[in-house]
């Protein structure tokens, strides 16, 4: 990232929005919806963060197992138990859920070139993985457009033997964090030393950066997006796309309770993002996309 960077504007092409939230928009379509996923590419930011979610016969993308979340309660059902077509007859409360080819259609015909596939822990066994892939296979002419985040060291191995030019990126987090939450999201959380090791075998080709909080031990404070995190990735050849600090608050079931001080409010969060920004971060996954790619 050069100086001058620092001085310019973020700018659409650099901000992924996340799961296609955007609580500044009044009146916004739902969480995951296609018409929440379609406005957004079509507004020009560089990327949409999305999650594939097989079904019985397909894949659809939302973020939960179940549809309780989503339909506020009035369906109760796990998405591993539906069909395509029934789930595309579940109205939320503005829009509808999208099917994966019709996400990775959109992605297709817009200017995105880093839209985020998350590729959550409980997917990544031989069986489902191996579902994924085969839905990939389809949009290997597209590869320059997506980058597959949250991947575990042998999901690496396998989707780079099998697609070798797809974009991966681990997601690394600060030591104290891995310690306390990387059971809870099923072992996905990488330490700077790990990304690089992997890097050297020219496996990824960026980072997913995940800053959970400032707590450290004992008290302590600790930060992971700091100049010194993104020179290290910068030195190795990878690109840093990172959550800001508010994601983990719009992220159900991830942890227990505690959040990140600099979400506290909107200011407190642009103050905080602007740092990132001058730290050197690439990208920015963000619930707030017009605010950040002014910033």
């Amino acid at each position: 990232m050069q100086d001058s960077s620092i001085k310019e504007q973020i700018g659409k092409g650099r901000i992924i929005t996340h799961r296609g939230l955007e609580p500044a928009m009044p009146n916004a379509p739902s969480e995951s919806s296609y018409e929440a996923f379609r406005g957004q590419l079509a507004r020009g930011f560089g990327g949409i963060e999305f999650d594939p979610n097989p079904t019985r016969d397909g894949i659809i993308v939302m973020h939960d197992a179940n549809l309780k979340r989503p339909t506020e309660g009035r369906d109760e059902r796990s998405v591993a138990d539906l069909m395509i077509e029934e789930v595309l007859r579940i109205p939320l409360v503005n829009g509808r859920i999208p099917t994966f080819d019709e996400v990775m259609d959109l992605i297709r015909n817009s200017v995105s070139t880093v839209s985020a596939l998350h590729l959550k822990a409980r997917f990544q066994t031989p069986e489902t993985l191996e579902r994924i892939m085969a839905a990939l296979r389809k949009y290997t002419d597209m590869f320059d457009k997506f980058i597959v985040f949250d991947v575990k060291p042998e999901t690496v191995r396998t989707l780079k033997a099998r697609f070798p030019a797809i974009r991966l990126a681990p997601s690394v987090a600060h030591p104290h964090d891995i310690a306390r939450y990387n059971e809870v999201v099923g072992g996905t959380l990488w330490s700077v030393e790990e990304a690089l090791a992997l890097r050297a075998e020219g496996l990824i080709d960026g980072v997913w950066g995940d800053e959970w909080d400032k707590t450290g031990e004992n008290g302590t404070s600790k930060l992971l997006y700091t100049p010194d995190f993104f020179k290290k990735m910068h030195d190795a050849g990878l690109f840093v796309a990172l959550v800001t600090p508010e994601l983990h608050g719009t992220s159900p079931g991830l942890y227990g309770g505690e959040s990140h001080p600099d979400a506290k409010d909107v200011p407190t969060l642009m103050a905080r993002i602007r740092e990132i920004k001058a730290a050197g971060a690439d990208y920015f996954c963000t619930d707030y996309p017009e605010q950040v790619a002014l910033l």
